[in-house]
């Protein structure tokens, strides 16, 4: 994990988990993003990708993660890639109903380490491809 950037009231901190994946957490909870908890603050999260896997992504937070509200847009913080993705509402840790960050930050990883696309979507969504 590496800071990016503080706010200067140090209301917003601005934090790369993996060299896709970036959150910014609202520590005074100014922006209520709705999955602040009793000991974390709430946190938006920004994905780095190329353009033709965006439609994909945002339709796996949808249905894997929960998250409703995704926006693509031109890279502010993941500069290295073509688009990146605006996620609010996504949980810390997933549950039985919802993937969250942590599941999303090992599975990119294992994409940024050489995993094979089957490889790739079973660590995502766990479909194992019967051929």
């Amino acid at each position: 994990m590496t800071v990016l950037k503080v706010s200067p009231h140090g209301s917003f901190i601005v934090t790369k988990l993996c060299d896709s994946v970036v959150i910014c957490e609202d520590i005074k909870n100014q922006k209520n993003w709705g999955n602040r908890t009793q000991n974390q603050p709430g946190f938006m999260v920004y994905l780095g990708c190329q353009k033709s896997e965006a439609l994909e992504y945002i339709n796996r937070f949808r249905t894997f993660y929960k998250c409703q509200w995704c926006e693509v847009r031109n890279p502010k913080y993941l500069t290295d890639f073509e688009v990146e993705i605006k996620i609010k509402g996504m949980r810390r840790t997933a549950s039985v109903t919802a993937l969250g960050l942590d599941y999303l930050v090992e599975s990119e990883e294992e994409k940024q380490l050489g995993a094979t696309y089957d490889e790739y979507n079973y660590y995502c969504d766990g479909y194992i491809p019967r051929w």
